[in-house]
C-alpha cells in the first residue's frame, strides 16, 4: 500500500495571528508608558544630581585638605617628640653632673668659724653707802638702810613669787642677819583670801634673841612651801599698821590686787601719818613692770622710805 506523503508547517496561520498580536499589545503599552520612563528609577532632577555631584566633589577636596592637615601634625608631632627625646637626654646628663657635684660639695670639708670673743662682764656697781649710819641696827638691801629698833617685815607669798623663791629667802636672811639685841621684829607673809603666815605665830613684834632668831630662819626656809594665789598687799599693810612698828619692809613682785594702786597708796599713807618708815623692795625682773615700780616708789616717797630693786 503506497504511503501518503505530509506537508509539515512549522508555523501555522493561528500561530502567527498569535505572534501579531502580543507585539501589537507590546507596542501599544510602550506608547501609553513611554512618557513615564523618564520619572522612573528615581525622583532627582538632573539639577540635583549635578548639585549633589558637586557637592561630594567639593567634600573630597576637604577631604583632601584635611588629609593633608593631618599629614602636617603628625609631623609636627614626631619633631616634638624628636626634642622632647634630645630634651629627655640633655636632662639626664644634667642631672647626672648635679650628683656629681653634689658629692664632691659633701666631700669638701668645712672648718668651723673661729670662736666669737665675749665681752668682758660689766663689774656691778658698787652699792651706796646705808642711808643712815648712826645708832641702832642698820639693814641694807641694796642700798636700803633704817635705824630703827622696830621692824616689820611684810612678804608677799602670792604665786608669782615661786619665781623668786631663792630671791626673796636671801633677802629675809640677810635682814634677819643684821638684827641685834635690842631689836624686835615680826615677819607678815600675805597671799590671796588673804591669808597670813607669821613669825612669831602670834603675829606680834618679838625680841631678836640668838633663839628667836634661829626659829625666824627656819621659817623663812619654810615659807616658800605655802606661796600661791593672789597679791592683798592693802590688807597686810594695814594689818602691820595695827602693829605700830617703827620701820616696815615691803617685799613684792606684783602690783596688788585688793584696789587700785594708786588708791592703796593714799590709804595706807593716810592711815600711818608719817609714824612708820614705809621701805619697798621689788623683786625680779622689776624694769618691766612699770605699774609696779611706781607703786612701790610712790608707797616709799610719801612714807619717809626707800626704794630699791632686787633682781637677784
Amino acid at each position: 500500500m503506497r504511503v501518503r506523503r505530509r506537508n509539515i508547517s512549522i508555523f501555522s496561520i493561528s500561530a502567527l495571528d498569535l505572534f501579531a498580536a502580543a507585539l501589537a499589545a507590546f507596542i501599544l503599552i510602550v506608547l501609553v508608558l513611554f512618557p513615564y520612563y523618564q520619572m522612573g528609577g528615581t525622583d532627582v532632577s538632573m539639577e540635583e544630581l549635578e548639585e549633589l555631584v558637586e557637592k561630594r566633589r567639593f567634600a573630597a577636596e576637604s577631604s583632601d585638605t584635611d588629609m593633608a592637615v593631618i599629614r602636617a601634625l603628625r609631623a609636627e608631632i614626631r619633631l616634638l617628640d624628636k626634642q622632647y627625646k634630645t630634651t629627655a637626654e640633655n636632662m639626664s646628663v644634667i642631672q647626672a653632673k648635679l650628683l656629681e657635684v653634689q658629692k664632691q660639695t659633701a666631700e669638701v670639708e668645712i672648718p668651723d668659724p673661729p670662736p666669737i670673743p665675749r665681752p668682758d662682764p660689766v663689774p656691778e656697781p658698787i652699792p651706796e653707802p646705808p642711808r643712815s649710819i648712826n645708832r641702832g641696827v642698820e639693814f641694807s638691801i641694796l642700798g636700803l638702810a633704817t635705824s630703827k629698833k622696830d621692824v616689820a617685815i611684810v612678804v608677799d607669798m602670792s604665786g608669782s613669787m615661786k619665781a623668786h623663791t631663792g630671791n626673796v629667802t636671801t633677802a629675809l636672811h640677810e635682814i634677819l642677819s643684821q638684827m641685834k639685841s635690842d631689836n624686835r621684829f615680826v615677819i607678815i607673809g600675805y597671799r590671796g583670801g588673804p591669808s597670813y603666815s607669821t613669825f612669831p605665830a602670834n603675829g606680834r613684834l618679838t625680841t631678836a634673841n640668838a633663839a628667836t632668831l634661829q626659829d625666824a630662819h627656819a621659817f623663812v626656809d619654810r615659807l616658800p612651801r605655802k606661796f600661791g594665789g593672789g597679791t592683798p598687799t592693802q590688807s597686810a599693810m594695814l594689818r602691820t599698821l595695827n602693829l605700830k612698828p617703827e620701820a616696815i619692809i615691803l617685799i613684792s613682785d606684783g602690783q596688788p590686787d585688793d584696789g587700785n594702786p594708786r588708791g592703796i597708796v593714799r590709804n595706807i599713807t593716810t592711815r600711818n601719818r608719817g609714824k612708820s618708815e614705809i621701805h619697798t623692795v621689788a623683786i625680779g625682773d622689776y624694769t618691766k613692770d612699770k605699774n609696779l615700780t611706781l607703786f612701790l616708789q610712790e608707797m616709799a616717797r610719801l612714807n619717809k622710805g626707800d626704794f630699791v630693786g632686787r633682781a637677784r
